[in-house]
């Protein structure tokens, strides 16, 4: 009775400091996949703490053994945030592209460089500026002469009856601003999927 008695105890108080045992940091996560063409994985981390996110993918071509890589980083900074991406595809060419926010007391600044498989590189400009009743965003891409590749500038302004005027001017294709939503110069958004 006295064991009996002593185990329920035991797992009891287990129990109990399972339960406010802090969770592990940082948290790491893998999954896998294997098909009749490929095979492969990706490896994500987060640390809430330091303000740290990784994922690292993998991909392994069954008809001649050659691998793509994905790498993505993201980094809390002191006024902002930090990502920096990079591929390898299965024929060894690589691109990846940079970005960084910092926050300014009106809004904030950004920038950032594109890498293209066929090592062209691009850089990536931007801000946005609150003021009283207005707002200000801006963004434009440059190659590495400094010519413009494409930009937009929109004005947003609140008059005295509370109506909205918006004025919105760009030049070149507007996807090439946005390389982490599927545009920007073909190469330089490495996404995990790879045909070459």
């Amino acid at each position: 009775m006295r064991i009996l008695m002593s185990a329920t105890v035991l797992l009891l108080a287990s129990a109990a400091a399972a339960q406010t045992a802090p969770e592990p940091t940082p948290k790491t996560g893998t999954v896998t996949f294997d098909t009749p063409r490929a095979s492969g994985g990706t490896t994500i981390t987060r640390d809430r703490d330091a303000g740290t996110f990784s994922r690292e993918t993998e991909v392994t071509r069954k008809s001649d053994g050659a691998t793509m890589t994905n790498s993505l980083t993201r980094t809390r900074t002191e006024n902002g945030f930090a990502t920096e991406q990079s591929r390898t595809g299965f024929d060894g060419s690589t691109s990846g592209r940079t970005y960084e926010r910092t926050r300014t007391d009106t809004g904030f600044t950004e920038s950032g460089t594109i890498t293209r498989r066929d090592g062209s590189t691009y850089n990536l400009n931007g801000s946005l500026v609150r003021g009283d009743g207005s707002a200000t965003r801006d963004r434009v891409l440059t190659d590495s002469a400094g010519a413009t590749i494409a930009s937009r500038n929109a004005v947003a302004s609140r008059n005295a009856d509370g109506q909205v005027t918006r004025n919105v001017s760009a030049t070149g294709n507007q996807r090439l601003l946005y390389p982490g939503r599927g545009g920007g110069p073909r190469g330089a958004g490495p996404r995990g999927r790879g045909r070459r």
